[in-house]
């Protein structure tokens, strides 16, 4: 066959591939035209947010966690090192003189490192008031005794007017007594036997008109009319010589013993 023949075949065949290539293009554009929404409205679906139920709202308020408590009464401050009254009165506003109030600060220049200060944020009217300081319980202030001592021109009249139970440790005594009008203290005074034994008197006192003491040799206690010398042996014996001095070892009076 002549290619002149086969030209109308050929021209043909061409037509026909286009007119299939354009409906399989119109086809395919159509399809994704359709699809497209699809797509869209997927992608709107999945990122939408759902509407919450009651049950997921009561759920959602009853695990919200609570709002922490506001601490009752001033801040409390703990003492660090390198703080100072007035550093810390400085980071909270307070005048230095509150702090030192509220505290019962007794040397503000000295603080120790963790001590728990009261801060008076507000005034001292907030803050907790330091325990009230306990009252001092004074005692009486004793009286002393008072001393009676010789003075010149006094009538004081001291003598030994008897020496009782002689050589009797368990009784023997020596009286002594101021007849005169006015006291006389015996502090100083000295009771000398011939043997030398000498007691020197603590104080006592001799009140006038006839009062007087005995002077114990023997042990006892002390009193307001009986005076002991603690000895273990008698020491007056008859016949003896008893001298009383004064302070000044002046002799201020002597009784001889009684001889039987």
């Amino acid at each position: 066959m002549s290619v002149r023949r086969m030209l109308p075949f050929i021209l043909i065949n061409i037509m026909v591939s286009a007119v299939v290539m354009l409906a399989i293009l119109y086809y395919w554009d159509n399809r994704q035209a359709e699809s497209a929404p699809l797509v869209a409205q997927t992608a709107v679906a999945n990122t939408s947010f759902a509407t919450p139920s009651p049950s997921s709202l009561i759920s959602a308020v009853t695990n919200t966690p609570e709002a922490p408590a506001e601490p009752e009464g001033p801040p409390v401050h703990v003492v660090r090192a390198g703080d100072t009254l007035a550093t810390i009165a400085q980071i909270y506003d307070v005048p230095m003189d509150d702090i030192v109030v509220a505290n019962n600060i007794a040397n503000p220049n000295f603080l120790s490192v963790g001590d728990q200060l009261v801060i008076p944020v507000g005034g001292l009217a907030t803050a907790t008031p330091p325990p009230p300081e306990p009252t001092p319980v004074t005692s009486p202030t004793p009286i002393p005794a008072a001393t009676i001592t010789v003075t010149e021109g006094s009538e004081a009249v001291v003598e030994i007017t008897a020496v009782i139970a002689p050589g009797d440790i368990n009784n023997e005594a020596v009286q002594i007594v101021n007849s005169g009008s006015s006291a006389i203290a015996l502090l100083g005074w000295k009771i000398v036997d011939l043997q030398n034994h000498v007691y020197t008197f603590k104080q006592v006192t001799l009140f006038g008109d006839g009062a007087g003491v005995l002077f114990h040799t023997g042990a006892g206690r002390d009193g307001a009319t009986d005076i002991y010398w603690g000895r273990t042996e008698a020491v007056w014996e008859p016949g003896e010589l008893v001298t009383l001095l004064d302070g000044q070892d002046n002799i201020i009076a002597t009784f001889t013993v009684p001889v039987e």
